[in-house]
């Protein structure tokens, strides 16, 4: 009997039979392209992270800035807000790999060019779960509404590029210099205050005066006065006469003031700061946003009295259509509320309501409760 290539697949006797090159070289490319796919299996992982971890971050970061934006529009229209905090963000990740070889049996010409020899894919596939947390109660109410703390005054007062920002916008009162959120009619500024802000920006960026911690006192700071002669002596004594303070001795090296948290009395015997509390940040805010005349007229919004001289600085702007480069916006009763991204003044001051506001959420809902209320499975 005779074989052929064709028909020695059915034959008892394989010994008789001729390998068929077509399908040596098949098995030799289906193997090389599996193993090809187990190996990506393996570096599946950190791609994952590259390509979704800063989008995860760059999502939360933006809608927790349209969150806090909405609150301050809403607020001026005295307006309830909600906010909910992403609790944790979940991504499972899977890829599904396939892989197949046609083979043809018979005379050749019944199935040329209608077959492929061997054919693959790989399915990539991420299903994340966003858990949110609400935020309310009565302990967010507390943080909401706590005079900022020493313990984070100082810091930031030493740590950003321009100080007076933050003692602006921080302090309502330093011993018997006030700083009002707003003047009420035919209130001024005090000009002694600014003044005061301006001289410690001065010292402190020199390295002549530092806030320091002060490890015997709970919560307790001092302020460091030291290398400031020849050239800073004068500034030095002028901070010390605003405060009501003993200037140095002769021969003074160096100067230590205790800071406390009270109410003017740090006059004599040291720095006494009135904090201002989030809550007042967002009410200043609010203060600044652009309300339509026909909503002011017809008593639709709060009214706030003059601003203060960082109140002025501040400015949420409104338009009919989405502005285009915007720092952040939010759409409110048919208008676009934004902030533009050349306000440096009014940009630095909402990263610092957020970056205050983001610790009164964690603070507030830490250990609230073990499982969030709201969990949404997505996919993409």
């Amino acid at each position: 009997m005779n074989s052929t290539p064709e028909t020695c697949l059915t034959m008892r006797a394989p010994s008789l039979c001729r390998p068929c090159p077509i399908s040596k070289r098949c098995y030799r490319l289906i193997a090389w392209l599996m193993g090809s796919l187990l190996a990506g299996c393996a570096v599946v992982g950190p791609p994952s992270i590259r390509n979704g971890r800063a989008v995860y971050n760059d999502a939360i970061n933006d809608t927790n800035n349209q969150q806090l934006l909405m609150v301050v529009i809403r607020s001026r229209y005295a307006e309830n807000s909600s906010l909910l905090a992403v609790s944790s963000v979940t991504a499972n990740v899977s890829v599904v790999t396939s892989a197949g070889v046609q083979f043809g049996f018979g005379n050749e010409s019944n199935y040329s060019g209608n077959l492929v020899p061997f054919s693959a894919g790989a399915i990539y596939e991420e299903n994340p779960t966003i858990s949110y947390t609400p935020v309310e109660g009565q302990k967010y109410l507390r943080q909401l509404t706590a005079p900022v703390s020493l313990s984070v005054l100082m810091p930031l007062s030493e740590a950003v590029v321009s100080p007076g920002m933050v003692l602006t916008a921080l302090v309502s009162r330093v011993n018997d210099l006030v700083n009002p959120a707003f003047l009420p009619s035919p209130a001024t500024p005090d000009p002694r205050f600014t003044r005061f802000v301006e001289l410690v920006s001065q010292l402190g960026q020199a390295e002549v005066l530092n806030w320091v911690e002060d490890p015997g006192r709970s919560g307790g700071f001092s302020a460091v006065i030291q290398h400031y002669r020849p050239g800073h002596e004068a500034g030095v004594r002028e901070l010390l006469q605003l405060l009501g303070l003993h200037g140095p001795a002769a021969d003074a090296g160096e100067i230590v003031i205790p800071v406390s948290r009270g109410f003017g009395r740090g006059k004599g015997e040291g720095i006494a700061f009135t904090t201002r509390s989030v809550f007042d940040l967002v009410e200043m805010l609010s203060a600044a946003v652009d309300i339509p005349g026909e909503d002011i007229e017809a008593g639709a919004s709060v009214e706030y009295p003059a601003a203060s001289p960082l109140g002025r600085q501040l400015h949420i702007l409104r338009s009919r259509v989405e502005p285009e480069d915007a720092y952040i916006a939010v759409k409110h009763h048919g208008w676009w509320y934004y902030i533009d991204k050349t306000d440096r003044p009014t940009k630095r001051f909402f990263h610092l309501v957020t970056v205050l506001w983001s610790v009164t959420i964690a603070e507030s809902t830490a250990r609230a409760q073990k499982a969030p209320i709201l969990m949404l499975p997505t996919s993409h």
